[in-house]
């Protein structure tokens, strides 16, 4: 998910590219998230309440910009069938994101979630793991492979 700043960074950075003083630079705005994912780091969700204690800082009225960008898309397409989990055997794991969704877990969600720790699955790490790609912070390994 990103936030109201970072919204307000790429339609700058659009009309910068397109030399154009329309929103986004006058270009149309396909975007797709999942509004349950984690929130923006250290920025207002795009749906969120304008904080107007923060708007004397800079970052503040980037915020209120970046919220008046979010406003300005007119078209909104939401997706709301799990598609990713289907099949009988994964209902209760899809009633269990929906349950999560609203907030409404139960000590059996917090059981079934804990089912799934790697600890309790027991996979078989010697299936196709073994050849697998290192990937580390600044990718030594994958530069090592390649030399």
């Amino acid at each position: 998910m990103i936030g109201c700043n970072f919204l307000l960074q790429i339609s700058e950075a659009l009309t910068e590219a397109k030399g154009k003083t329309m929103l986004f630079g006058g270009m149309n705005l396909i975007t797709a998230g999942d509004f349950n994912q984690l929130p923006p780091v250290r920025q207002p969700h795009l749906f969120s309440h304008v904080n107007t204690h923060r708007v004397a800082t800079s970052q503040g009225q980037n915020a209120v910009l970046g919220k008046l960008l979010w406003l300005s898309i007119d078209t909104v397409v939401i997706l709301n069938e799990i598609r990713w989990q289907q099949g009988k055997e994964n209902q209760p794991f899809i009633e269990l994101l929906s349950w999560l969704h609203h907030g409404n877990c139960t000590t059996a969600d917090y059981a079934l979630l804990n089912t799934q720790q790697i600890s309790n699955v027991n996979p078989d790490w010697n299936d196709g793991w073994r050849d697998a790609p290192v990937i580390d912070a600044f990718n030594v390994q994958a530069t090592a492979d390649f030399a």
